[in-house]
């Protein structure tokens, strides 16, 4: 695993550096093309060779391996910052010219004396890897004596399995009738079992049940795991009912959210009755069928939550285990192969009943040679493992899984770990990082995004990682780690030295990778940056939730961080690849050193802050691939300079951007781009009017958002004044108070590949009749608008072909939504928000017929203007009840002040010791002393206080409720 790591990564820094324009003179040409041909040797090697991961052999030669490539990596990438810090001195650079260029250079230069070396280990390495090849047999071989076929690197289809109620239909029905039973007063239902045995997904089947969601008002789902905290609770539940809020008002939001309402929340993967009591009084007891579910692996945790009900997590049985195992290896609900069924049979009884360890292993073998010899070696493995479903064991099962794994998915696998437990992960994400990290061996015709997306499909289809939501076109937006699954990432990682995740600042002069989450140990910043300061090799440093000391290291990689140092000293790493800097919550603005232009590799950029002021160097960053920031103001780039981003794909979001001709051609394979226009800024009407027709030459941009925030003369402004010229590869399109008429989107609806169009306040008109042959391929259309005059909307079944989902939000005057709208084949959801009456009444209409019709799969979904102003008078009532608690806390404090005397404390005691000593335990005694109840009450208060004023501030901002 590390060895192919580490060869990949070698590999594609020798072609990024020969492709630079100014370091690809830095080496002895002959020399770097020798490093990159026995790299490729060597990779052959590890990816076509059957090498017995479990031998000392093979071990020896796979360390020996990634042991010489970063070795030669550290060469490479030390020589070119050496090379760019001596640019910065003309004179330097003169003499280094002329050195470079004497016979004396290629015998005294230490750069290609340590390369020489280098070439030599890896002919030793060779030799060696020769011998065993023979020893052991090509795979390729192997394959075609039908023993084993090789494992190819394709990119598979992308998956939208859902989990697989196998062996759990009772437990939804019983589950389901104890959510929906007519019990006015809040229950807690708790879901108990050891890891991997399905609580999440009984809960999660459940959640997506479709009389579940018709039968709350408010459904809401968040991971809690082992490391919490209240307000991440508080975000995770308010994100999923689809509203944001940040600081300490989030409890409050979400109190106010679920006054009134019938509500289902589950709290996944709870560990501690802690956890429950910090959220537990932000769950109001409305008195209408609200219910509360609680997964957990501890039994105590569920007694102490006053559960209602408990439903324990038993083992699967034979019949439903042999289900599940061929769901997963064959996609199917029997085995199509005979001669495999008994081995198979055998897999399944190794596996106990645990779900977890049948899905994995049973997408190893979906992905595995299908011969009765490879399943019999797979039983014999899992037979080696101790009979008991204990962690370590269940591990040692999910490990044959990872043992064969095709070499390319290994070092990407185990990257996952470094995000917390039960992390969602974003794929866009966890893709940057894997490219970053150089894991992706480039193809031809393919972007490496695009090979990475494969990579994350295969992981998928294995069960090893699970998919957590899927974007409008099917491909995975998000995903996590079963956590015995990221245990095992741990469990590899410290094995094999992939990566440093440790909480203590132990010496770290040999690692290469750190990762740190909710650090540290120690307070003392001298102490983090001694010890960051021993890690001379580090590549990647990944924080989360740290403020870290100002840190620059010579051949840094990847860092994502948070820190008060200035951009100058993080800009200083000039052999970044990977940056996301968060600045301390006080700084706003952000101003990018011209030195960026140094760091010769770096391919993604991402600062959190409020506005990002980029140099004009930024052209120069020709391996730029994504620039990711709330807003960035990118200044035209000067005349003279030629250099083309041909590796940009994303640009978000690029404030009063002049996107002139000049500046199209040099970003010519942008696919995603964001745009914003400020009134407040210089340039705006030009930036605005004058060159958006260029945006048709960017041929390769599949998802653009263009907004404006404040339109000249408004009135009469149109896409003709626009001159929007939208490329045909659009996709997905997103446009915010850009003040077009109906009759415009005859443009947009001519997009041949447009699948998501969101309309944010930005056409006016009371009447919309689309025309036949446009929006062919319209998956998800959104309009939300709270000041459109739309009236009449004429539209059919033909004219959104393939739509699956409709959003309506602010329409107070539409008089109704087309009724053969509901004749679309592929419609699933009608999303109807603070819309009028009517066309609330049109959108249950069409529920109805499509259900008399047998189409029970439309979710119809209302937020009406009334539910709106109850909200309101809702949040007034909380308001008042916060203020009757302060009164009442201030209230129990006052009577308590004059206490009890100290006689009188030792007078209890005293009649509880005879009552001993006459045989009486019963009686017990509680004592506090007047102190500790005033300072108990002074905190309780304190606490009101702070939520009263939270209140109060939460009220007066009126949009909150829109």
């Amino acid at each position: 695993m590390a060895a192919y790591a580490a060869l990949v990564s070698l590999m594609n820094n020798i072609e990024q550096m020969m492709c630079h324009p100014r370091l690809s003179t830095v080496f002895d040409k002959k020399q770097i093309e020798s490093i990159g041909e026995k790299a490729d040797g060597l990779l052959d090697l590890i990816t076509n060779c059957n090498i017995d991961g479990g031998s000392k052999e093979a071990s020896d030669l796979e360390s020996q391996i990634a042991s010489a490539a970063h070795a030669a990596e550290d060469v490479i990438e030390s020589h070119i910052v050496d090379q760019i810090h001596a640019g910065e001195n003309p004179a330097w650079m003169r003499w280094c010219w002329l050195w470079r260029n004497s016979c004396l250079w290629l015998w005294r230069n230490p750069c290609f004396l340590d390369l020489q070396q280098i070439i030599e280990e890896m002919d030793g390495i060779m030799r060696n890897g020769a011998e065993l090849k023979e020893k052991w047999g090509a795979r390729e071989e192997q394959a075609t004596h039908g023993e084993m076929d090789a494992v190819e690197e394709k990119q598979p289809l992308t998956t939208t399995r859902k989990a697989s109620p196998v062996g759990l239909e009772d437990d939804v029905i019983n589950v389901m009738d104890k959510l929906t039973i007519h019990q006015p007063k809040q229950q807690i239902i708790s879901i108990v079992g050891m890891g991997g045995t399905g609580k999440t997904t009984l809960a999660l089947n459940v959640y997506e049940n479709s009389l579940i969601k018709e039968h709350f008002h408010i459904r809401a789902w968040a991971t809690v795991s082992q490391q919490y905290s209240a307000q991440e609770i508080f975000s995770k539940l308010l994100s999923s009912i689809g509203q944001k809020g940040s600081g300490d008002e989030l409890g409050l939001k979400l109190y106010q959210t679920l006054c009134g309402r019938r509500y289902l929340i589950v709290l996944d993967d709870i560990w501690s009755v802690e956890a429950w009591d910090e959220v537990r009084h932000y769950f109001p007891d409305n008195g209408n069928g609200s219910r509360i579910v609680l997964t957990t692996r501890l039994s105590d945790v569920a007694s102490d939550c006053s559960s209602s009900s408990c439903f324990t997590m038993k083992p699967l049985k034979k019949d439903q285990s042999w289900v599940l195992f061929c769901r997963s290896a064959f996609q199917q609900e029997h085995c199509p192969y005979p001669q495999l069924e008994s081995v198979g049979n055998e897999i399944v009884r190794l596996c106990r009943g645990l779900p977890l360890s049948i899905v994995v292993i049973g997408g190893f073998l979906l992905k595995s040679p299908r011969t009765v010899g490879f399943w019999e070696g797979v039983a014999k493995n899992i037979k080696s493992i101790p009979n008991s479903i204990e962690k370590q064991e269940i591990l040692d099962v999910l490990s044959l899984s990872y043992n064969h794994l095709p070499p390319h998915l290994k070092p990407c696998f185990l990257y996952m770990g470094i995000f917390e437990e039960d992390r969602e992960i974003r794929a866009s994400r966890i893709i940057k990082f894997w490219v970053a990290e150089g894991f992706i061996k480039p193809k031809r015709d393919q972007m490496l995004e695009e090979i990475a997306e494969g990579y994350l499909n295969d992981l998928v289809d294995r069960n090893l990682v699970l998919v957590g939501r899927h974007r409008y076109n099917g491909k995975i937006r998000s995903c996590r780690l079963h956590d015995l699954i990221r245990d095992l990432c741990l469990k590899v990682s410290r094995k094999d030295k992939f990566f440093y995740f440790n909480r203590a600042l132990d010496n770290m002069t040999n690692e290469r990778r750190f990762i740190c989450h909710n650090f540290i140990v120690s307070n003392d910043v001298h102490e983090m940056s001694d010890a960051l300061k021993s890690a001379q090799l580090l590549r990647s440093l990944v924080c989360r939730g740290n403020k870290l000391p100002p840190v620059v290291f010579k051949m840094l990689r990847i860092l994502n961080m948070i820190s008060d140092c200035s951009e100058a000293v993080v800009m200083q790493n000039l052999n970044l690849r990977f940056l996301t800097f968060q600045p301390l919550a006080s700084r706003t603005l952000v101003w990018l050193p011209s030195s960026i232009a140094f760091i010769w590799n770096l391919q993604t950029l991402t600062i959190n802050a409020k506005l990002v002021v980029a140099p004009i160097e930024i052209w120069s960053l020709s391996q730029l691939r994504h620039v990711e920031c709330t807003q960035i103001y990118v200044p035209h780039p000067p005349p003279n300079d030629c250099v083309v981003m041909g590796n940009l794909q994303t640009l978000t979001t690029a404030i009063n951007l002049r996107l002139s001709e000049e500046v199209c051609k040099r970003i010519p394979n942008t696919n995603k781009l964001h745009l914003i226009y400020d009134d407040k800024l210089e340039g705006y009407e030009e930036c605005l009017f004058d060159h958006l027709h260029n945006l048709g030459s960017l041929h390769k941009l599949q998802s653009l958002k263009l907004g404006v925030s404040t339109f000249p003369n408004q009135s009469s402004c149109n896409a003709d004044r626009l001159k929007c010229a939208f490329p045909v590869s659009l996709k997905k399109l997103l446009l915010t108070n850009c003040s077009l008429v109906w009759n415009d989107l005859t443009i947009i609806g001519s997009l041949p590949q447009l699948e998501a169009l969101e309309l944010v306040d930005s056409v006016k008109g009371q009447k919309w009749s689309p025309v036949n042959g446009e929006f062919l391929r319209l998956r998800f259309l959104s309009i939300v608008d709270w000041t459109c005059d739309l009236r009449c909307w004429d539209a059919d079944s033909s004219h959104f072909p393939v739509l699956e989902k409709l959003r309506l939000e602010g329409l107070w005057h539409l008089e109704e939504i087309p009724l053969d709208i509901g004749e679309i084949p592929t419609l699933e959801v009608i999303s109807v928000d603070g819309c009028s009456e009517s066309a609330e009444i049109s959108a249950m209409k069409i529920k109805e017929e499509e259900e008399s019709l047998g189409n029970e799969g439309l979710e119809v979904q209302i937020s009406s203007r009334k539910d709106i102003d109850n909200r309101k008078l809702r949040d007034e009532e909380v308001l008042m009840h916060l203020e009757e608690e302060v009164r009442l806390n201030i209230g129990e404090i006052s009577t308590l002040v004059d206490g009890c005397s100290e006689s009188a404390d030792v007078s209890a005691m005293k009649i509880k010791e005879e009552e001993e000593s006459l045989g009486n335990e019963g009686l017990q005694v509680q004592i506090s002393s007047t102190k500790e109840t005033l300072t108990r009450l002074s905190e309780k208060i304190r606490i009101s206080f702070l939520t009263l004023t939270a209140a109060w501030r939460y009220l007066v901002k009126p949009l909150d409720y829109l």
